[in-house]
C-alpha cells in the first residue's frame, strides 16, 4: 500500500538507488529511515530498510560496494512492468502472455523478486517484468525506466480500492505521466462491464487483444527492409511512430544516407511499390527497399 512519504524520502531513495559506494548507500538508507512516516502501513518497509542498513554496516570496510540484489538488462522492442496487488494474477498473466513457466500459488507474496519473460508479437520481442507485491524500493525503481506500466486489478476484489492503492504508489513517485494500461483479470471468476480491458489469464480470454494493446501503447512501428529482387529481411526493425525512410537508412547503415537515390515502399495498400524520398513517413509493417 502507499506509504504516504514526503518528497524528502523519495529524494533519499533516489540517492540510494544511484549510490556507487557502501558509505553513500548507508547515508541514503539512514535518511530514508528518518524520513519514512511511522505507521502501521510502513512497518514492513521500515523493517526491510533497517535489515538492509544492518547488512551494509556489518560488511567489512574496503573497496567493495553493495550490489543490487538483481540486474535486469533491457531487451527487445520495449519493456513493460506489471504492477498489481498480491494474488491479482500477475504471474498467471506473465505466463499467459509469454508462455514461460513461472511459480504460481494462491497464497500472498509468491513472487519475491521481479520475474522477467519475453512476449512474442508480430515478429518482435517485448520484455515483460512482474513487480513483486512487496513493493520494495529496488523493484519499484524499474518503473522509472520501463516504457509502459500494466496496472492489474483482481475482478473479485474492490476495484476502486485497488486503483487507489496502486495509483498512490505511482503518484508518490511521480510516475503517472508514464504510459499506463489498466487491465482487469480473473474474468473466469466474475463477469463485469467496465471501460478497462478485461482478461482471464487462466483460460486465455482477451489475451490476444491485450497483446495488441500492449504493443499499440508503446507507440512504435515495425518496419521490414529488403534489397532489390530479394525477400524482406526478418525480423523487422522497430522505430517510433512518424519515423521516416531516413530513420531506416540510418538504422541499417550510414552510407545509405550519403548515397541515397530513392526508396520503394511495399505494403497492403493500393500504393504498394511507390517510390519515395528520405522524408517519407512510414507505417506499421511497411517494407522499405532502399536504392543507392
Amino acid at each position: 500500500m502507499p506509504i504516504n512519504a514526503g518528497p524528502e524520502y523519495y529524494v533519499a531513495e533516489k540517492r540510494y538507488l544511484e549510490a556507487k559506494t557502501r558509505k553513500e548507500k548507508i547515508q541514503a538508507l539512514e535518511e530514508m529511515i528518518k524520513k519514512l512516516p511511522k505507521h502501521k502501513g510502513t512497518s514492513n518497509v521500515l523493517a526491510q530498510l533497517k535489515k538492509r542498513l544492518a547488512k551494509l554496516k556489518s560488511q567489512k570496510l574496503g573497496k567493495t560496494t553493495s550490489k543490487p540484489s538483481f540486474m535486469i538488462r533491457k531487451l527487445g522492442a520495449g519493456q513493460v512492468c506489471i504492477l498489481g496487488l498480491t494474488n491479482s494474477g500477475k504471474s498467471s498473466l506473465l505466463k499467459a502472455l509469454t508462455g514461460v513457466e513461472v511459480e504460481i500459488a494462491d497464497y500472498p507474496y509468491t513472487t519475491k523478486k521481479p520475474k522477467v519473460a519475453m512476449m512474442s508479437f508480430g515478429g518482435i520481442q517485448i520484455q515483460l517484468i512482474e513487480i513483486p507485491s512487496t513493493f520494495d524500493s529496488e523493484s519499484l525503481s524499474l518503473l522509472y525506466t520501463c516504457d509502459e506500466i500494466l496496472v492489474l486489478f483482481d475482478v473479485t476484489e474492490h476495484l476502486d480500492k485497488q486503483k487507489q492503492i496502486l495509483e498512490g504508489i505511482l503518484k508518490e513517485r511521480n510516475l503517472m505521466n508514464k504510459k499506463i494500461l489498466y487491465v482487469i483479470n480473473k474474468l473466469d471468476l466474475k463477469q463485469i462491464e467496465h471501460k478497462y480491458m478485461k482478461v482471464s489469464a487462466k483460460n486465455g480470454t482477451g489475451i490476444d487483444e491485450l497483446k495488441d494493446k500492449i504493443w499499440s501503447n508503446l507507440d512504435l512501428i515495425r518496419v521490414y527492409t529488403k534489397s532489390p529482387g530479394k525477400p524482406k529481411i526478418i525480423p523487422p526493425i522497430t522505430l517510433t511512430k512518424n519515423s521516416t525512410v531516413r530513420d531506416v537508412a540510418k538504422a541499417v547503415h550510414k552510407d545509405f544516407i550519403e548515397n541515397f537515390k530513392f526508396a520503394r515502399i511495399f505494403n497492403d495498400s493500393k500504393f504498394s511499390g511507390i517510390s519515395v524520398g528520405l522524408d517519407y513517413k512510414l507505417k506499421d509493417l511497411d517494407v522499405v527497399e532502399i536504392h543507392s
